[in-house]
């Protein structure tokens, strides 16, 4: 085991001159070094352990994308006007994240049927959002949707803030790490997509915080129905079982829920209790 002698910041120096992991927060990795120094054997094993954390929250998901080309395709398809164009590049940029690749075949429908039960939003938070801000063409919403979004990626975070400057959004999307610092904010709708076996594999209690921290009208929580490998032998059962124990963390037992099952994802969208706040 370490002596103690280890310094995160050392660890961060290592991992984020990295080519995979530079534009990881640096908030992040700071967290999961603390984490790990103390079962290390030294510093190499220090930094193996951070790196194979990474892999499990981020590089699983996402290759390297070359985002500075995709927005200056997107740029030149938006001077053009030609939004087909656009919601091509929109789809072609998608397919780089795992999460939404998987939701592509579903897209349409994903957000009608949440729509249906939400209403259209005024304003949406998306937490740790990866690129699912790009599927905005898709939901329906009006123009003066204001759309806020977080993600531990960078590059991510500066490509979504030059795709929805594109498409006219008003919007604020910022580097965080919600299981350090769960953002606080009012909307509509929020959402936590696929995101909550990532966030039980850090810490237990995250996701339950992170959702309470957001008042909301509707949650929206999804979880995948098969892994990254194409299996789904009982994921679905065992996510059911997974969203009633975060329904009594939350202490929302008695709030309405609508469930979806769509291929590949299953989604649970939970009102707020508005009739009581009207009553």
């Amino acid at each position: 085991m370490a002596d103690g002698g280890i310094k995160p910041e050392v660890i961060l120096s290592r991992v984020a001159t990295s080519r995979r992991y530079r534009t990881v927060s640096d908030e992040l990795i700071l967290r999961l070094a603390n984490e790990e120094i103390p079962k290390s054997r030294n510093l190499a094993d220090a930094e193996k352990r951070t790196k194979r954390r990474l892999h499990q929250i981020f590089g699983a998901y996402t290759g390297q994308p070359d985002y500075p080309s995709l927005l200056v395709r997107m740029a030149e398809a938006h001077e053009h006007g030609d939004d087909e164009a656009l919601r091509t590049l929109c789809r072609t940029a998608m397919e780089q994240h795992a999460s939404t690749r998987e939701r592509l075949p579903i897209l349409d429908r994903f957000y009608s049927e949440i729509v249906s039960i939400t209403g259209t939003p005024r304003s949406i938070v998306d937490l740790a959002c990866g690129l699912n801000p790009l599927a905005l063409p898709w939901m329906g919403l009006s123009e003066d949707v204001r759309y806020v979004a977080c993600d531990i990626d960078s590059g991510l975070v500066g490509f979504v803030v030059g795709v929805l400057d594109l498409l006219g959004i008003e919007h604020r999307v910022e580097l965080c790490d919600i299981v350090a610092a769960p953002p606080a904010a009012t909307c509509d709708v929020a959402l936590l997509l696929k995101s909550v076996p990532c966030l039980d594999q850090q810490d237990r209690a995250t996701a339950a915080r992170v959702l309470s921290a957001i008042d909301a009208r509707h949650h929206v929580v999804t979880f995948p129905t098969q892994s990254l490998g194409g299996r789904g032998k009982g994921m679905a059962r065992n996510y059911r079982t997974r969203f009633e124990t975060l329904l009594v963390e939350l202490g929302w037992e008695s709030r309405h829920v609508d469930e979806i099952e769509l291929p590949g994802e299953l989604i649970y969208v939970v009102g707020d209790r508005s009739d009581e706040r009207e009553a």
